[in-house]
């Protein structure tokens, strides 16, 4: 009898320590998230704005590997030279792409002054962390699986001496962007436009971005004064307008970033478009050079309420600077950013689909 009683005993503490350590494991995991998951945004729900550190075991493989493909197209100059070329960019591929049949938000992602399509994934046989970044937030559902553009405003993905830090270059990038690049991708890969007509490719501007890094923030800067029918979501990490091109910067001063929010807002203005038509989501360190008039250009947008309503703790407005403390001007600032960038571009356009799907409804 008494040997009957010590094995039922056994018997349940086993299942009870089973059930235990399984609730455990599942609160951990829960736990470990950084961001809400994007499946769980409702319309009422809230989106907090801030900056998490990555942890470190995102740095690592994740079990479920997306991939990084070449893709090339045919564009031209746009400019006295008048030339066509084949150019290229690195795509990355979500981990189920190939067996899904979804649709997919695009993020079209440029480098920054002497960069190539390699500054944020890395070479095809030597792809960085950010990549591996980016798999564990899609793997645990902290953002949307995304398809990911990686360009180059450069002529011929070769890097040209340009006596202007490449400002010209990234300005005049917009018709390479717009006429080649966008149609030919989105004609090879299933994104929310039904078709590459202009009509499809502005029905689905609420499900791409436009992110970039240094003179890349600034050719997305640009982005909002030339394509805002394509993209809702403006995302410049450490660079200002005021970086632009020299004669703009020559005509309303070398050091007065004050005539920067003036000229976004006549810019979307002339487009069509009004303070409810995109979300800018900024980001910068405090040791970072840019920093200065970075903070400069949010500050001045703060002083035309009319078009830019500011954001602090939750999105509620439609642009915000988020500051990481300490972070400079390098690829570990961009490996951050972009952790941090994409999970609340993922709730946003989430949000966004299930209020439009209730009112459709």
């Amino acid at each position: 009898m008494m040997k009957k009683l010590i094995i039922v005993i056994l018997l349940v503490t086993s299942i009870l320590v089973g059930c235990t350590t399984n609730e455990l494991t599942n609160k951990t995991d829960t736990e470990e998230l950084v961001f809400q998951p994007y499946l769980e945004i409702q319309k009422d729900s809230s989106i907090s704005l801030g900056i998490h550190n990555v942890p470190e075991g995102y740095m690592t493989v994740a079990k479920q590997q997306g991939k990084v493909v070449r893709f090339d197209y045919m564009t031209n100059t746009y400019d006295y030279q008048d030339r066509v070329m084949k150019k290229y960019a690195y795509v990355y591929i979500p981990y189920g792409y190939e067996t899904s049949t979804e649709r997919y938000d695009v993020v079209y992602t440029m480098h920054g002054h002497t960069g190539d399509v390699t500054s944020f994934p890395g070479e095809l046989d030597d792809l960085t962390d950010i990549k591996n970044v980016i798999d564990h937030l899609i793997e645990n559902k902290e953002m949307k699986p995304m398809l990911m553009v990686f360009a180059s405003y450069y002529h011929d993905n070769v890097d040209m001496n340009t006596d202007d830090y490449d400002a010209s270059l990234t300005e005049a990038f917009g018709k390479e962007l717009q006429n080649d690049l966008i149609p030919q991708f989105e004609n090879a890969y299933r994104t929310y436009a039904s078709s590459t007509s202009e009509e499809d490719l502005i029905a689905s501007r609420d499900h791409r971005i436009f992110l970039g890094f240094s003179m890349g923030a600034v050719t997305t800067w640009y982005r909002m004064m030339d394509s805002m029918r394509y993209f809702r979501y403006y995302v410049p990490f450490s660079g200002s307008l005021y970086w632009g091109n020299r004669t703009t910067v020559a005509q309303y001063g070398w050091d007065n970033p004050s005539w920067t929010a003036q000229l976004l807002e006549n810019a979307i203005v002339a487009q069509g478009y009004t303070a409810d038509d995109f979300y800018v989501l900024t980001l910068t360190g405090t040791k970072d050079f840019a920093y200065r008039t970075v903070k400069m250009q949010i500050e001045d947008m703060k002083q035309h309420p009319d078009m830019f309503h500011y954001d602090s703790d939750e999105v509620k407005g439609n642009f915000t600077l988020l500051l990481a403390a300490n972070e400079e001007h390098d690829y570990y600032a961009k490996r951050l950013y972009i952790f941090n960038a994409l999970p609340i571009l993922s709730q946003m356009i989430a949000k966004r689909d299930v209020s439009s799907s209730t009112i459709h409804d």
